[in-house]
């Protein structure tokens, strides 16, 4: 599994580990482990953790045993890989030893980067695509739309009535199956106002998307880390 990796040097290159509330998602307002991961294959225009786009970034750098000795010191059985992009390190046996250990294991990935075909027990995927609004919408990689189940989470960010169009297209033309992801539309940050959002899955009677904000954003300053 370790050969596709972009990041593979045996460590895992660090931002930030913490706990929190996840703010987003389908474990909204549950307490997780975070680990960020420095490095990222896409330069979004609205992105939020600019501090964590490459490995220059990186604050440690760790073994795979040192990370999971990190990750046990918390008390919470749910925890997110994050970036950055992580999926670009080499995750897949972490992600086995943390699902034999219980852990409830969401991957926040950006779209871009191909899903594992068979996944470890315990893990799920927030997966984003990137609208034009991003400016990195010709990067999405649509062949992982077939690898998203129901346990999964489709992330639409957007910014205008046109991100939100593409949405719509995607959710009613590329899933017209049972077994589709669960969908999510929110906000560019200050870009857009929530209620164009609701206004809109509204007004198109979008059954299954979830309307979201960004809820660290809402209990601390938006620009605060480790929340």
């Amino acid at each position: 599994m370790r050969s596709k990796y972009a990041f593979d040097d045996g460590l895992f290159h660090i931002t930030e580990i913490f706990d929190s509330i996840d703010g987003e998602g389908k474990r909204t307002g549950f307490m997780a482990t975070f680990v960020r991961l420095a490095g990222c294959n896409l330069r979004c225009n609205y992105c939020d953790t600019a501090y964590s786009l490459s490995l220059a970034d990186t604050e440690e750098a760790l073994t795979e045993e040192a990370l999971l000795e990190r990750i046990r010191r918390f008390p919470w059985k749910r925890i997110t890989l994050t970036g950055g992009e992580p999926m670009l390190h080499p995750l897949h046996h972490l992600c086995e030893v943390l699902g034999e250990e219980g852990y409830d294991i969401n991957i926040e990935t950006n779209g871009a980067v191909p899903l594992w075909r068979e996944r470890p027990a315990g893990v799920f995927y927030t997966m984003d695509f990137k609208c034009t609004g991003s400016g990195m919408k010709s990067y999405m990689n649509r062949d992982n739309f077939k690898l998203l189940g129901p346990e999964d989470v489709l992330k639409f960010v957007v910014s205008s009535v046109g991100d939100m169009e593409e949405m719509k297209e995607i959710v009613e033309k590329d899933f017209q199956r049972p077994d589709h992801p669960q969908f999510f539309v929110s906000p560019v940050w200050g870009r857009i106002e929530p209620s164009e959002l609701v206004d809109f899955v509204r007004n198109n009677r979008l059954q299954e998307v979830r309307v979201q904000v960004q809820l660290h954003k809402i209990i601390w300053d938006p620009d605060r880390r480790g929340v």
